[in-house]
């Protein structure tokens, strides 16, 4: 049994229960506010997620950490590219991280990206049965019921901290004297990093946490009156991993959407990419080569010129399901009796993001194949 639906009627706590006591294997593909994730599960158990967030990505805690330089990760993931290796992996095998430090830092990744998500109001979600990423993964094996008590618990801090913490770019500050006997040694270790300067994610980072147990901390001494915060300062900071200017990292970007079995969200980056890089000889190869990676990832995706399409929801749910101009102009097509050749030949531009958006559009459950 699969099931798609909105984060509003169904609670992501609630929706974890279901995939952890139905033993689920597939992927849980959730298309929040502002950023898209999937979470992999085996047998009701988390193995990996993914998410365009580059706060999620594995580099943003490598540079973050201070594993590597930002220099040394793009050697890192020209190597991976080069000879096809998980990056994590390569870590270990040129000893910049333990087997241990790389288990660490890809559980506290997972996690951090699904505490995330409990603070999400709404959100479009589906569950595609039995569905893992063909590319390779460091597997972990997480319990959900971990995932939920935290979660929940998180929310709860997270509602009581907003009233005196905004987001964690904000600026805690030493205002009075406190007894550093009665800390524990991890809040000392945050302690020291407070200058006045370094946001809650840049303490974070520097003490090899997620930025939660740093406002936690920060919001108890506020409340002794020992420390202060303040609003950003309103100047761009970079991303820890991502702040390679040039055409490299937002391939890189498209690569990562690709792996995650997003061909419409690939796409629509590798075409911009494509009208930016206009001219550039390698990035225009590199582009052309990620299309036919696009193309060959819908060579058995279960539709094909002859199916004939069928709108699969009642006709007053398009309205709030569908997302997109494109997708909106698409679905006026599908009239349960023309083919998906058919639909192509009526609709202008490229072939290729047609079939995509039925792609999507078949995965979210709003047509389905006929014939």
């Amino acid at each position: 049994m699969s099931i798609s639906g909105n984060l509003r009627t169904m609670p992501f706590p609630d929706l974890l229960q279901w995939v952890s006591q139905s033993r689920k294997t597939g992927t849980l593909a959730v298309d929040g506010p502002e950023y898209k994730k999937k979470i992999y599960f085996r047998e009701g158990k988390v193995v990996a997620s993914a998410s365009d967030n580059p706060k999620e990505y594995l580099g943003y805690y490598l540079v973050g950490w201070k594993f590597v330089a930002e220099d040394e990760l793009q050697e890192l993931l020209d190597m991976q590219d080069r000879h096809g290796a998980l990056l994590g992996e390569l870590l270990v095998i040129v000893g910049r991280l333990s087997r241990e430090e790389l288990d660490e830092v890809l559980r506290v990744k997972t996690e951090e990206s699904i505490f995330d998500m409990f603070l999400w109001g709404e959100g479009d979600f589906r569950f595609l049965e039995a569905i893992l990423p063909a590319k390779k993964f460091n597997p972990l094996n997480i319990e959900v019921d971990h995932l939920i008590l935290e979660g929940v618990r998180r929310m709860d801090e997270w509602e009581r901290s907003r009233e005196l913490i905004g987001g964690d770019d904000w600026i805690p500050s030493v205002s009075a004297a406190l007894d550093v006997n009665s800390l524990s040694p991890e809040e000392r270790g945050v302690l020291c990093e407070i200058n006045g300067t370094s946001t809650i994610e840049d303490i974070g980072l520097a003490r090899r946490t997620g930025s939660f147990h740093v406002r936690q901390f920060i919001m108890q001494g506020i409340k002794a009156g020992v420390f202060s915060i303040a609003p950003p300062s309103g100047e761009t900071r970079s991303i820890p991993g991502f702040s390679k200017s040039g055409w490299r990292t937002p391939l890189r970007v498209a690569k990562h959407t690709l792996a995650s079995g997003d061909y419409l969200g690939a796409f629509h980056l590798m075409d911009d990419l494509r009208a930016k890089t206009e001219g550039n000889q390698e990035a225009t190869e590199q582009v052309d080569f990620l299309e036919k990676e696009i193309e060959k990832g819908l060579e058995d995706v279960g539709f094909n010129d002859d199916s004939v399409l069928e709108v699969a929801v009642p006709i007053e749910a398009l309205t709030e399901l569908v997302k997109s101009p494109e997708e909106g102009f698409l679905v006026s097509r599908v009239n349960g009796s023309y083919s998906v050749g058919q639909i192509l030949s009526l609709l202008p531009g490229s072939p290729l993001k047609h079939r995509l958006v039925i792609h999507a559009l078949l995965g979210r459950g709003i047509i389905q194949v006929t014939s």
